[in-house]
């Protein structure tokens, strides 16, 4: 007669037992998982903070992104306000050229490189410099002064060379373009002109 009730004493605690150790079990299941999902909300912000740092970076790069202007004008002491490239080189005008139309092509232009643009792009002209245009020349675009087609030198080695003006070849000559020469009315496209030659500039030739 007493074994019974210490029997079901002992199924009681059993059953008890059994509750704590599934309470436990999913105790731990629960601790596991905890630190797995923190993880994840941290990637996934750290992948938020990136993206935001990165487009942040993008914006900065453009607002500094430095503007070239494709020509500009500088001052000659002897030739006056002359017309020049990104580089500084002195731009030429031929007068074999006629309006937006470029005559020296092929060998010519190795020698008389033309001042060029990638297609779609725009021509920015510095200070002062306005009339400015582009035409087709091969897989890119001629930048035009006043419809003038602009060139570069060769044999000018750098900044501040003008071996360029008076240059002949068959029955036209090249010439600096200068604001007095391109934007005179009695002197268009096409019209030769005497010249006092071919000339250096002078150190702290150039004003800006």
């Amino acid at each position: 007669m007493t074994l019974q009730p210490r029997k079901r004493a002992s199924r009681g605690q059993d059953l008890v037992r059994l509750g704590v150790s599934v309470a436990v079990i999913v105790g731990l299941g629960t601790f596991a998982l905890m630190p797995a999902a923190t993880a994840a909300v941290r990637h996934g912000h750290g992948a938020a903070s990136s993206h935001h740092a990165s487009a942040a970076g993008q914006k900065t790069k453009k607002r500094t992104a430095k503007v070239v202007d494709t020509v500009k004008l500088v001052v000659h002491q002897g030739l006056g306000r002359i017309l020049v490239d990104a580089a500084g080189k002195t731009v030429y005008v031929f007068t074999g050229d006629s309006a937006n139309h470029a005559t020296c092509t092929g060998g010519c232009a190795s020698i008389w490189p033309p001042v060029t643009l990638p297609k779609g792009a725009k021509p920015r002209g510095g200070p002062g410099v306005t009339h400015l245009g582009t035409i087709k020349s091969g897989n890119k675009l001629q930048v035009t002064w006043y419809k003038h087609p602009l060139y570069t030198y060769t044999l000018d080695s750098g900044p501040g060379m003008v071996n360029g003006n008076g240059v002949k070849q068959g029955s036209n000559t090249w010439f600096v373009a200068t604001v007095a020469r391109v934007t005179a009315k009695e002197q268009p496209v096409g019209t030769t002109t005497t010249t006092s030659g071919s000339t250096m500039l002078p150190p702290g030739g150039y004003g800006y």
